[in-house]
């Protein structure tokens, strides 16, 4: 299975380095200027972009960014930028124009922080997408399990990992979930990541293996199973007839909720059980 690309346009030998080492299961691909980079993007199913946020001339590269946003929609771009006086205002530039993340060189640039910065961009567009879309169909107090579920969709996490990150025991987190829905965590973590996979799977470029490998999928075969099993349908079938909006619906009909996302469920986790971390945050 051919692995999903990082296209990387950045000046400096040792950010180059950095971004090569931390791109564990992607396939790194170098260009030396923005007609590269994007003869890559029209040729190539790319997972990431990295780009300067400044060049090797200290220009800013948010028109680059712009660009790339613009014509690729689907794709994440990840800013490498510098934290100088002289450079603040080109990160504020290319954040502007439409970056999904910003990583710091010096702060944020280096080991399992870049690892992390380089998976979560690669899923942040779509994620960000579908927590906006499930949210609506939940009451307020399940917000931080979909959370939790998006923002550990490609650890494939337990229920007793839910239940630790949510602060609570097992079985509290089930009779929870079953208070809202149809559904028991485990059921409503896999949902929440075939949402997600067949959102990434929009862009035409994407095969099911690279999406499998973007999920922790142990191969694209297990991640065409679990479909079958929710939903009754190939993943082809799935793609050709509303893939990303038709799997949605799918999972909102299981939810059993209508469309009023601030309503309080009566026995909903207390507030100082909740741990804070990843989840809490919007993903």
């Amino acid at each position: 299975m051919t692995k999903p690309m990082v296209a990387v346009l950045v000046h400096a030998a040792d950010a180059r380095a950095c971004v090569a080492g931390a791109s564990v299961g992607y396939a790194v691909r170098h260009h030396a200027s923005v007609h590269e980079l994007l003869a890559t993007l029209d040729e190539m199913h790319v997972a990431l972009v990295v780009i300067d946020a400044i060049d090797a001339f200290g220009h800013s590269m948010a028109s680059a960014a712009a660009t790339i946003r613009h014509s690729f929609p689907t794709v994440p771009i990840l800013a490498y930028c510098t934290l100088s006086a002289s450079a603040s205002s080109a990160v504020l530039d290319i954040a502007h124009a439409g970056v999904t993340s910003l990583v710091f060189r010096g702060v944020d640039d280096a080991g399992y922080a870049m690892r992390a910065a380089i998976r979560s961009s690669c899923q942040r567009s779509i994620t960000e997408r579908v927590y906006a879309a499930v949210a609506i169909h939940l009451p307020a107090t399940a917000h931080p399990l979909l959370r939790y579920a998006i923002s550990r969709a490609a650890d494939d996490p337990s229920v007793e990992d839910a239940a630790r990150g949510l602060g609570v025991d097992r079985k509290t987190l089930f009779n929870w979930v079953r208070g809202w829905s149809d559904l028991g965590p485990r059921e409503f973590i896999n949902w929440t990541r075939l949402v997600i996979a067949m959102g990434m799977l929009e862009d035409p470029r994407r095969t099911a293996e690279h999406v499998a490998l973007e999920l922790g999928f142990a191969s694209g075969t297990a991640f065409r199973n679990m479909l079958q099993r929710y939903v009754g349908a190939s993943c082809s079938e799935i793609r050709n007839t509303g893939g990303y909006g038709r799997l949605l619906s799918l999972f909102a009909s299981r939810l059993g909720t209508d469309s009023h996302g601030d309503r309080e469920h009566p026995n909903p986790i207390p507030g100082q059980k909740m741990r804070h971390g990843a989840w809490s945050r919007q993903a």
